[in-house]
């Protein structure tokens, strides 16, 4: 398998020449902009990316090991709507098809259903007060808020995967007041949403059906836990840069062009979260995070680490306190277009388990290669991502410990 990844790298490589004559570095496409007037504007934009899974992707039929298999699919596809509809205000509308023809989609359905992805209002009164209200990202973890399009590695770590559904939706309706100061030297996201609320399913259980022979009535039982009520989620984040060294815009890669140093933190709460059917049960959670990314020229380095916790009333239930940290870079090489990229991740889902229970540690190394025809509206990547997991950490099976995954995904951003 490893031999695939280097006939990839390779391929990239001998290819690149060639295609950079037709495809030249610079201004990436924009999208159709319409200006209205002085202050009103409308862009429409439209991104695909074309998506060829291989490696260990499914479980053996006795559940014990990995089996080989390959996947082809649309991980995203997306319709972006933006403008101004004043001077000061600002909107975005984006629809999403993502995972189309994802093998282990629940239905064909739901993998194909449009949905709503962004759809919110923005009010600029002054650089260093906005307001934001609609359905958008939740203010926290540095790669979750950089936007896919422009990711060093195919995929986002594991870990801050997980910490995204700690609230219940990392896309949901918040209300943020954001801003910057200092000439953008220091910057803040300070928001509220309802996180998990009435009737979520937060914890999945088991569902059995029973069928009364003579009426032919169909009973399903769900062992499912679900909201009953809870407070909103409150969070915020803050990001301090040097002076020279703001980032004019969010990215994993910047493709060799100027320089940026930020540090990040992130915090986030939300309390009495009460379980339906559970007398006196309940539960908070917490999260905080720091990172840090900078890019000089070609190099591009970022980390992060997260760490949350759910507390638990019920004194016989455990807190569960997952960890986690990653570590990436990549280096642009001008002329051919490529980038070596790398990761590593310790992600441990447990670090409260007790004693027994414990070694709940998943570590994933991810070596790849991007090549860029014109940024990032045209690029490709190619990763290798090796997972291995600790006798009690999700993914470890009784005959399988690690996992290799090979995968090559192409953008079109235009």
């Amino acid at each position: 398998m490893k031999k695939t990844l280097l006939a990839l790298t390779l391929a990239l490589s001998m290819t690149a020449p060639a295609f950079a004559q037709d495809f030249a570095m610079g201004e990436e496409t924009k999208g159709l902009k319409v200006k209205i007037s002085d202050d009103t504007d409308f862009s429409i934009r439209t991104r695909m990316q074309p998506r060829f899974d291989m490696g260990d992707l499914i479980t053996s039929k006795d559940g014990k090991s990995y089996e080989s298999e390959t996947d082809m699919y649309l991980r995203r596809l997306r319709l972006e709507m933006d403008g101004k509809l004043t001077k000061e205000l600002k909107y975005n509308l984006t629809l999403e098809m993502d995972k189309n023809g994802k093998s282990g989609s629940t239905s064909a359905s739901a993998a194909n259903e449009v949905k709503v992805l962004y759809a919110y209002l923005d009010y600029k009164f002054a650089d260093t007060a906005n307001l934001r209200f609609g359905k958008a990202k939740l203010p926290y973890s540095r790669i979750s808020l950089t936007s896919s399009s422009k990711q060093l590695l195919i995929e986002r770590p594991v870990s801050t995967e997980a910490a995204k559904k700690l609230f219940d939706d990392y896309y949901q309706t918040n209300a943020m007041l954001h801003g910057s100061i200092a000439e953008g030297m220091i910057s803040y996201n300070l928001a509220t949403a309802d996180g998990w609320e009435n009737k979520n399913i937060i914890k999945t259980g088991t569902s059995t059906s029973t069928a009364d022979l003579t009426t032919g009535v169909v009973t399903t039982t769900s062992t499912d836990v679900k909201v009953q009520k809870s407070n909103p989620v409150f969070m915020g984040r803050v990001e301090v840069s040097p002076p020279g060294f703001v980032e004019k815009g969010k990215s994993d890669a910047h493709l060799g062009e100027g320089q940026h140093v930020t540090l990040g933190f992130s915090t986030a709460s939300q309390g009495s979260i009460e379980y339906t059917g559970a007398s006196g049960d309940s539960e908070s959670r917490t999260l905080m995070g720091v990172d840090i990314s900078a890019h000089f020229g070609g190099l591009t380095l970022q980390g992060e680490y997260t760490a949350w916790k759910i507390d638990y009333s019920n004194a016989a239930t455990s807190d569960k306190e997952p960890t986690g940290w990653y570590a990436q870079a990549g280096y642009f090489i001008p002329g051919i277009n490529l980038e070596p990229v790398v990761r590593y991740e310790i992600y441990d889902h447990n670090s409260n388990a007790a004693a027994g229970a414990d070694d709940t540690e998943e570590k994933d190394t991810t070596i790849g290669v991007n090549w860029y025809g014109k940024g990032h509206s045209f690029k490709i990547g190619a990763n290798w991502v090796n997972s291995s997991y600790g006798k009690n950490a999700s993914g470890y099976l009784a005959d399988a410990a690690k996992k290799d995954v090979y995968q090559v995904q192409a953008q079109l951003y235009f």
